[in-house]
């Protein structure tokens, strides 16, 4: 894999897992509506999906290439990538417990 190459794996993590946590913080700005909810956090698994299949290519070439070594910025991606994953498992535990909440209300 080349460096430009790389840059641009690099950029796809990024950008995708940016898109993966606008769609989530979009969920969560809808957590009323459930349905608009459950379409926001699909398109954010979507995302995230895109940013961690390029992240698996990048590891597969280190794999092959044992002259290849990833820089600052595929690190700064892989960052970004693990982050917005947290967010995506915390966001999904939030949603999950307010529809219990409401359940229990709606109960009453």
């Amino acid at each position: 894999m080349t460096l430009d190459e790389l840059n641009e794996k690099s950029m796809e993590m990024i950008v995708a897992a940016g898109a993966a946590r606008t769609a989530l913080n979009q969920a969560l700005d809808n957590i009323d509506d459930v349905a608009k909810y459950d379409e926001l956090m699909e398109e954010a698994r979507v995302q995230i999906t895109k940013s961690h299949t390029a992240q698996t290519k990048v590891l597969q070439g280190t794999i092959t290439d044992p002259n290849f070594y990833p820089n600052i910025l595929f690190t700064h991606a892989q960052d970004t990538l693990m982050t917005v994953m947290s967010e995506i498992n915390t966001a999904k535990a939030i949603g999950k417990v307010y529809r219990r909440v409401l359940e229990k209300i709606n109960e009453k």
